[in-house]
């Protein structure tokens, strides 16, 4: 079981923070919530399928399911995160997959996640509607209102 464990957590613990971290957008609580995670992982290793493609979208809802609890959490309303006061984005020479994730910093949760899943992770509008629990045209419309937010971010520039 802790072979087992080793092997999904070293395979997936970078996707599942990159997912945790566009909720967040903080270092610490991400890393926080991916430890959550994968303890939930170990609760349940047993229960799960030998199928990863199974694991890796279990962790995903997982993962999102506690980040957006921790978005809800008293704590996270009533203090002041000193990351989003710093907040300064450089759009020029946008190149590296880095940058772009920075860019897509300033969009809505609502429109960062769908384009993140679709974008940086490959799942297709199907999946990303499953793992969201929203509708395909949904989530269809959520990546075009992205797509035209950061078209008139980069023309603004």
């Amino acid at each position: 079981m802790t072979e087992e464990f080793s092997k999904i957590f070293n395979t997936f613990r970078q996707d599942i923070f990159r997912l945790i971290y566009s909720y967040t957008l903080n270092i610490d609580d991400s890393k926080d919530i991916l430890q959550e995670t994968f303890v939930e992982l170990y609760k349940n290793i047993l229960s799960l399928p030998d199928d990863e493609l199974i694991i890796k979208k279990w962790l995903m809802r997982v993962a999102i399911n506690k980040s957006k609890n921790y978005n809800k959490c008293f704590w996270k309303r009533k203090v002041t995160n000193y990351e989003d006061e710093k907040k300064s984005y450089s759009f020029s020479n946008l190149k590296t997959n880095v940058e772009i994730f920075d860019t897509l910093k300033s969009l809505e949760k609502k429109y960062r996640i769908p384009l993140y899943l679709y974008y940086f992770e490959g799942y297709s509008i199907l999946e990303i509607a499953n793992i969201l629990k929203l509708s395909e045209s949904g989530i269809k419309m959520r990546l075009k209102r992205a797509k035209n937010l950061l078209k008139k971010e980069m023309e603004r520039i």
